[in-house]
């Protein structure tokens, strides 16, 4: 009797001891869990951070696209045509786009709101368009435009140039509004950025 008494006595330490074993683990376990699951949180929310800042810049990256486009239309006429005056100001006006399109694409990683080359294009293409419409309808319009053989195509590259224009102007004030804070992104990035605190 008392040799089952002590086997009894056994068993209950040591179930004991395995319950307590069992509980720390569970708890080690959860609390594992619990930062791993901050930690997923913490990703999320970056990613969502990131996703709304980079969209700041989704419209200077769609019409940088079609000036890139445009501008290598252009380059490439200029150089069938054996244009050189074409061809250099229409490659130089492509490379400080790509330039300005790796800016605006950095974006994703950099959260500051400097566009120094970004801005600096739209400058000078803006600058440029207006000359360049001028010139149409000018003897010097051949020269930038050899392909400028009628009125009507005169006319459509004159329309094109003042929609390049007025597009200049739109990305060079959405790019003051992103610098000065003003844009709708802004206000949805401190509101998503001050719900997670």
């Amino acid at each position: 009797e008392m040799t089952s008494s002590l086997v009894g006595s056994e068993m209950c330490i040591r179930d004991r001891v395995l319950s307590e074993l069992f509980r720390n683990n569970i708890e080690r376990a959860d609390t594992i869990m619990t930062k791993k699951d901050q930690s997923l949180e913490q990703k999320k929310h970056d990613m969502s951070v990131r996703s709304i800042n980079f969209s700041r810049y989704l419209m200077i990256r769609y019409f940088s696209a079609a000036f890139l486009f445009t501008n290598l239309f252009w380059l490439v006429f200029a150089i069938c045509y054996h244009n050189i005056v074409a061809s250099i100001i229409s490659g130089l006006l492509f490379v400080l786009l790509l330039i300005a399109s790796v800016e605006q694409v950095s974006k994703w990683n950099v959260r500051n709101t400097d566009l120094k080359f970004t801005k600096l294009y739209y400058q000078l293409q803006l600058v440029a368009n207006v000359i360049f419409a001028i010139s149409c309808y000018l003897p010097f319009g051949k020269i930038l435009f050899p392909f400028m053989a009628t009125n009507d195509v005169a006319n459509v590259i004159f329309t094109i140039l003042i929609i390049g224009i007025l597009g200049s102007i739109l990305i060079l004030r959405r790019i003051s509004n992103i610098q000065n804070g003003r844009d709708k992104y802004a206000g949805a990035i401190k509101t998503f950025e001050s719900n997670r605190q």
